[in-house]
């Protein structure tokens, strides 16, 4: 194995197309993620819950192509094909997204990496001589990783449909090839000694001189396991809930490289992501099956709510039906009966007292007989006052008084003591200060 570096390492991104592909990437980075902030969603995937439904304990399968760089490897290009410095590379992986903004998935890539050597100059100072050299090494990585989701740094973002994840983990890498190599070998005998013919061998002419060449072809094996450390930038647009297109861009450095093993894996992919979830039409439907089956339960609750209103108000007419009815019947009786002409009783009857003074004159005391006279075998109710003027325990005394003068004069008329009743007697209670205040107030109950 020649680990002789004889060339110096071709540039990984070198030339205008590398620098040029660095730029629109970062520019699309940059739009998208301002977009992002302050847009309005697109293609209207959903409400400001879409992120939350789509990316909440849910699973995806994705698959992605694209091409691959190998950096340091041992085999150098000695005039090699431009092609022999990209290589294609395809896998895919299955991932969990716990929430929004973070997700853990197992992923598998294969790619290959290949080198040339064409000499267009043969170094003929020792044999054999290498003429040409082709290397390939296929290689098939696994890992286990976690992804972060940077579009979550913004909050209430609008454009839910794009997401711009960062990740990382641990993978294993797997890889098997082989070198090629065709080598000339000229060799001279010459007194029974053959030694390699190169610059500035001479040959006598006096003994035998046999002159060997041939051409020489080899192919070896190598293989290599190695774990690497993988660090990849992906960004990702929802064509719908169910399908997901993207870029990505990766780079795997793998651990104790040795001998073959090269510094660093590159890859620009493409992926095409599956998600399990309802897709939007299912979503509608069960929304709209939900909503629809709450408007018809508040339709029924309605319906029942207008049948018992519905009979509430056919009893109420009814009673107020019979109401009518037994009104009309009690008129007609009214009207049908004669006109009773009833003597109007005197309601009520006064007995007036002296200033400072429980008892009446005899002009009262007359009056009061005949009061009582007209109204005997009734019931009566009595009040007597006092006017305002002196003590309040006095005037209640004073009323208390006349109360009984007056109760005597009456029962001596014929009236049952348990038919005066109530009687009561409140002093200077309403404040009457004239001879408004003086008396007894009979009531015919």
């Amino acid at each position: 194995m020649d680990k002789k570096r004889k060339t110096k390492l071709l540039p990984l991104l070198s030339g205008r197309i590398a620098r040029v592909g660095l730029s629109l990437l970062f520019a699309f980075v940059t739009v998208s993620a301002v977009q992002a902030q302050t847009g309005d969603g697109g293609a209207a995937q959903g409400t400001g819950d879409y992120n939350q439904k789509l990316r909440t304990r849910t699973w995806s399968i994705y698959a992605q192509g694209g091409l691959s760089w190998a950096t340091d490897v041992w085999y150098l290009n000695v005039d090699a094909k431009k092609s022999y410095e990209l290589a294609p590379a395809v896998g895919g992986g299955v991932d969990f997204t716990i929430r929004p903004w973070v997700r853990m998935g197992a992923e598998y890539l294969w790619s290959r990496y290949r080198r040339e050597q064409r000499f267009a100059t043969l170094d003929t100072q020792t044999m054999p001589v290498k003429m040409y050299g082709n290397y390939l090494m296929n290689f098939h990585n696994a890992k286990l990783g976690v992804g972060f989701n940077l579009m979550e740094l913004w909050p209430r973002r609008g454009a839910q449909w794009l997401n711009i994840w960062a990740s990382t983990g641990v993978g294993y890498s797997f890889a098997k090839g082989n070198e090629y190599g065709m080598y000339i070998n000229n060799t001279i005998t010459e007194n029974g000694q053959t030694t390699p013919m190169t610059d500035g061998a001479t040959i006598s002419n006096d003994d035998v001189v046999t002159v060997t060449g041939n051409v020489r072809t080899t192919n070896r094996h190598e293989e290599f396991n190695k774990f690497y450390i993988p660090a990849s930038l992906h960004i990702e647009a929802d064509l719908s809930r169910q399908f997901t297109i993207g870029v990505k861009g990766e780079m795997d450095w793998l651990l104790k490289r040795d001998d073959i093993a090269p510094k660093n894996l590159i890859f620009a992919l493409a992926t095409v992501r599956y998600n399990f979830v309802p897709s939007r039409a299912k979503t509608l439907k069960q929304y709209y099956d939900g909503e629809i089956a709450t408007l018809n339960d508040r339709v029924n609750a309605l319906q029942r709510e207008n049948e018992t209103e519905r009979k509430r108000t056919e009893a109420d007419r009814a009673k107020m039906q019979q109401e009518k009815t037994d009104l009309q019947r009690r008129l007609a009786d009214c009207e049908s009966k004669p006109v009773t002409v009833v003597q109007e009783v005197q309601p009520s009857h006064y007995v007036q007292f002296s200033h400072n003074s429980s008892y009446f004159s005899r002009e009262e005391g007359d009056r009061l007989k005949a009061f009582a006279r007209s109204v005997r075998g009734k019931k009566l109710i009595l009040v007597a006052e006092a006017s305002t003027p002196g003590r309040a325990d006095y005037n209640q005394t004073l009323s208390e008084r006349r109360l009984a003068h007056v109760v005597e004069v009456l029962v001596a008329e014929g009236f049952a003591r348990e038919d005066l009743h109530p009687q009561t007697a409140i002093g200077e209670q309403r404040g009457k200060p004239a001879a408004e205040g003086r008396r007894v107030t009979i009531t015919v109950e």
